[in-house]
């Protein structure tokens, strides 16, 4: 989930629904908190019974810059790790499974900043399509509008604007595509497949159609450049016929203008 906010309070709330929906379905629920053991202690002051949770060990505070490191761009390998052992000890424990709340906005330092966390965020993602972690991650409005379109849009719901699509990690390592897609989507979409590093890992952007509201010639062309100018491979899955369609025409006319040559 995502909450974007301009209020802090708002945050709060959201934070503490969260986590006490996570206890109530038998989590372990963490915070990875900016301000010190006190002032997250602090936000999660509304949590029913927090100090016989804290001290049962199924209400966790941790420290952000801990977890996701303090000046440099988030290493996201690590952090998914330590979600990860963190998840499978919870189990170990008796519990049902993770939640983890965060206020990320003091992660979104520069460009480079960006470009890690986008990349965290949907490896994270990716990792809880199979595993029994779930996390809200807060996001400042003052951050600008192009940033939080992007990071709301890593996410499966939460607070109104994001661009009325969804990019998400699958199990299995494909990138899932939901919602609509205008031209600014598909803008936003063309950022996050390079921040995401898209057919880095193996050469090859396997994407999942299956919760695409409507597949357009906008959203395949896009797809298709970023495979293009990436030099990978591009695989849909899940594409209706008239994806199919679309792509044969697509892959049809850019044969034609290549053997046309470029002034045509």
């Amino acid at each position: 989930m995502c909450c974007l906010y301009d209020d802090v309070g708002e945050f709060r709330r959201r934070l503490t629904a969260f986590l006490a929906a996570g206890l109530r379905a038998g989590c372990r629920v963490a915070y990875a908190g900016l301000g010190g053991a006190e002032g997250s202690r602090a936000d999660l002051a509304e949590l029913p019974d927090l100090d016989r949770r804290l001290a049962d060990g199924s209400v966790r505070i941790l420290s952000l810059q801990d977890v996701y490191g303090d000046a440099h761009p988030i290493d996201c390998d690590r952090v998914v790790g330590l979600y990860a052992a963190a998840t499978e000890q919870a189990l170990a424990d008796g519990f049902h499974g993770l939640r983890v709340g965060a206020d990320a906005s003091e992660l979104v330092r520069s460009p480079a900043h960006l470009d890690a966390l986008v990349r965290y965020e949907f490896l994270a993602d990716r990792y809880m399509a199979g595993h029994a972690l779930s996390a809200l991650c807060g996001y400042r409005l003052d951050l600008g509008h192009e940033t939080v379109s992007e990071l709301a849009s890593l996410h499966a719901t939460g607070s109104a604007g994001g661009t009325g699509f969804t990019l998400f990690g699958c199990a299995d390592g494909a990138i899932g595509l939901g919602g609509q897609y205008d031209p600014t989507s598909v803008t936003v979409l063309r950022r996050l497949l390079t921040r995401i590093r898209a057919g880095a890992e193996d050469g090859t952007v396997v994407i999942d159609l299956a919760d695409v509201e409507y597949v357009d010639h906008r959203l395949l062309r896009t797809l298709s450049a970023h495979a293009w100018e990436q030099g990978v491979a591009l695989s849909l899955r899940s594409a209706p016929p008239l994806a199919a369609r679309l792509s044969d025409l697509l892959a049809a006319s850019c044969l034609r203008h290549a053997e046309e040559g470029p002034d045509t």
